[in-house]
């Protein structure tokens, strides 16, 4: 059953799919047509039949194919064409002459750019043009002097002795547009020496007048800042400015003799510990800077306690407490704050400046408050009279200092901003 269908289905599909053209057809040739595609004939024996039947046999021959449209020449395609084969010899002669055609192009590459670097395009090396310009000035006044009588015999001589002058200039400016490779060499240094000699004082006036503005007006206040922030004796001073060291001033520094004694101390600790603390900090790579510093100025205490009772005896009773309270003076303490490790020789500098301000500090509190509460400076009488006797107590030091401290905060804020406001005037006109 399903062969029947598909046979069906072959057939009906030829029928569609086939179509004959066949002229002047009439009613027999269609029936014949018909009777034959349904006896399963093909195109080719119906053709034959219908052409028997019109009277023009054709040939029992299956029809030729339809012959396809060529397609239009593509204009960019490349038909490869019969040529000569080379042989190796002729390939390796090609290559050769190749190379040797690169070398020669590189050649000449390379003495056009010796040739420019050797003889710029500015330089005037004509050299040969200048000579007979130098004697040319002398012999002319000669000859023009002694004839000049005949005023109309020597004017015509004097006209043509004129007219190559301003013919060789044109030559000297013209000459270096297109330089000679060959008579560059040797006239290079000759006019160089002339041209050095104005461009080289041109630039040299300009530093002198600006000599003081040449830097810009951010580093010239950064310099400023620098200069107040490392004074530390006036302009940042640890106690009357940073506030550090508070305890030994107002408790201990009672007179002069306690203020001495504190400062030699002071001096000595602060000093010699934040040495001996980065010289350890540059062993151990900055690490346990705390502990370090704190057990530096420990270690030192000792030593420094021997030096001081050598020098001042049972003096040092008088201070109490205070004398090693100076381990832990903020002044040594404050510098575990910065985690940049300091060279020794600024280590020293910094540490010897800190204790000459603390010193100052004492000294000014403690002979101001011996001469308030007694009226003697160093056990020397001054006055008979005691001017303020709570300057010796705790209560009177507070205040004093703060008196202190405010007058001295004052004169050196007016004074860094005097150079503040100095250096922005100087560098007022300037864009930076």
């Amino acid at each position: 059953m399903p062969n029947s269908q598909n046979r069906n289905n072959r057939r009906k599909r030829e029928e569609h799919s086939e179509t004959l053209i066949i002229p002047h057809i009439t009613k027999e040739m269609l029936e014949k047509a018909r009777e034959m595609a349904a006896q399963g004939a093909s195109r080719a024996e119906i053709e034959q039949a219908i052409a028997q039947m019109q009277g023009t046999a054709l040939p029992h021959t299956e029809p030729a194919a339809q012959p396809k449209p060529q397609a239009e020449p593509d204009a960019h395609r490349i038909i490869p064409t019969s040529r000569k084969r080379l042989t190796d010899e002729e390939r390796k002669a090609m290559l050769e002459q190749m190379r040797q055609e690169q070398e020669r192009r590189e050649a000449e590459r390379r003495e056009e750019a010796t040739r420019r670097t050797t003889r710029p395009a500015w330089h005037f090396p004509a050299a040969k043009p200048a000579a007979p310009v130098e004697p040319r000035p002398a012999p002319k006044p000669e000859k023009t002097a002694e004839p000049r009588a005949d005023a109309t015999i020597q004017m015509p001589a004097a006209q043509p002795a004129r007219q190559p002058e301003p013919q060789e200039e044109p030559t000297r400016t013209m000459e270096p547009v297109r330089p000679e490779p060959e008579k560059a060499a040797e006239p290079a240094a000759q006019p160089v020496k002339p041209k050095a000699a104005p461009q080289e004082p041109q630039p040299a006036p300009a530093p002198k007048r600006h000599a003081g503005l040449l830097r810009s007006r951010a580093e010239a206040e950064s310099d400023l800042n620098e200069k107040i922030r490392s004074d530390h004796i006036w302009l940042s001073n640890p106690v009357m400015v940073r506030g550090l060291g508070l305890a030994p001033v107002v408790g201990a520094a009672l007179d002069g003799e306690r203020a001495l004694i504190l400062c030699v101390a002071s001096l000595l600790l602060i000093t010699f510990t934040r040495v001996l603390a980065v010289a350890v900090c540059h062993i151990s790579k900055n690490r346990f800077r705390p502990i370090i510093y704190c057990y530096a100025a420990a270690l030192l205490y000792i030593p420094v306690y021997i030096l001081l009772y050598e020098l001042f005896g049972n003096d040092l009773t008088m201070l109490g407490i205070y004398l090693p309270i100076l381990i832990v003076e903020p002044a040594i303490v404050k510098r575990m704050e910065f985690t940049e490790l300091e060279p020794i020789g600024d280590a020293w500098r910094h540490g010897f400046n800190n204790g000459l301000g603390m010193c100052v500090a004492l000294l000014i509190v403690g002979c101001l408050r011996e001469f308030l509460a007694s009226g003697t400076v160093f056990g020397h009488v001054v006055l008979h009279a005691a001017l303020l006797p709570l300057a010796a107590q705790p209560a009177g030091g507070f205040v004093l200092v703060g008196i202190i401290a405010a007058v001295w905060c004052a004169v050196v804020n007016a004074y860094t901003e005097y150079k503040r406001e100095e250096v922005r005037r100087l560098y007022a006109g300037r864009k930076h």
